[in-house]
């Protein structure tokens, strides 16, 4: 490693959450089983092996380090890589990537692809990404995870194989399903969460929350950015297995964070709320600050 900064480590449900998310320093999320990555900040050495990277927007703590993924696979010998980036950015991401391509004399490839809201891509059978529209000062794109299945109708749950094997020859027995495995907003305001369903039934909710100061609520507004006090003003619509915060202000440090959250946390999000921060201050009530 490049003497980075251990990353955040959160076991969800299903896979495992490493990261870095400090507003204006640097955001990046590996989600390990799923093969893809959230975000790229500077590029850490963890997310070289990713193949799939999906960036919110292009402000450059959350995708500077796009040149430096492509470099790094091609000197490391692996495949192209994708980077997945709000389709309004693409042409932008690809002036980018010219520009190294004649500063460096660079010959490798790359693969630059952009989604808007409501487009899905295929990771693999039965692992999808779809792009939602995050408000944010520019064009960015929250992404949601989803587990495609196969699944028995259940007017026939109560067969046995071989009656549903001679059904299958001229009935469709299986129903397609979907289910939200995470959720990612990257960097949004309130905004999302009185636009979007989906975020609120996810399995595991990854959303920004730069300010949890009382005085910051005029910021929060200022820089389109989330405040603690408006992800209360949900709280009784969160149905998610586990919140994980990000994105917090480096005006404050883990220790204040943790304390104005543990000290205001309603009851009902209190066990399923993760911050991205440091040990010990991962999960709130854990040590006293």
């Amino acid at each position: 490693m490049r003497g980075e900064v251990a990353p955040v480590v959160i076991k969800a449900p299903s896979f495992t959450i490493e990261g870095i998310s400090r507003a204006g320093n640097e955001t990046w999320f590996r989600l390990r089983e799923l093969g893809l990555a959230f975000d790229i900040g500077r590029c850490p050495d963890l997310l070289i092996g990713t193949p799939h990277v999906f960036v919110t927007h292009a402000h450059l703590d959350h995708a500077l380090g796009i040149p430096f993924y492509f470099s790094q696979r091609n000197l490391q010998g692996l495949s192209t890589g994708t980077v997945y980036v709000p389709a309004a950015s693409e042409k932008g991401f690809e002036a980018l990537m010219s520009a190294h391509r004649e500063l460096e004399a660079m010959r490798h490839g790359y693969v630059i692809t952009g989604l808007a809201p409501g487009d899905v891509v295929e990771l693999r059978r039965g692992l999808h990404v779809r792009a939602h529209a995050a408000t944010h000062r520019i064009p960015s794109n929250a992404w949601e995870v989803i587990e495609v299945r196969r699944k028995l109708r259940p007017e026939f749950s109560g067969l046995e194989g071989r009656a549903i094997a001679e059904l299958r020859e001229t009935t469709e027995v299986t129903e397609r399903r979907e289910e939200s495995v995470v959720f990612y907003t990257g960097d949004t305001d309130r905004g999302i969460l009185e636009t979007n369903r989906e975020l609120f039934l996810s399995r595991v909710l990854m959303i920004e929350c730069s300010f949890t100061a009382p005085e910051d609520r005029v910021r929060a507004r200022e820089y389109t950015h989330m405040h603690l006090e408006d992800l209360y003003d949900f709280s009784d619509r969160f149905e998610n297995e586990m919140i994980v915060l990000t994105h917090f202000s480096l005006r404050d440090s883990p220790a204040d964070i943790h304390r104005r959250i543990s000290s205001s946390c309603p009851e009902r999000l209190r066990e399923r709320l993760r911050l991205a921060l440091p040990e010990p201050f991962v999960r709130i009530g854990g040590r006293p600050v």
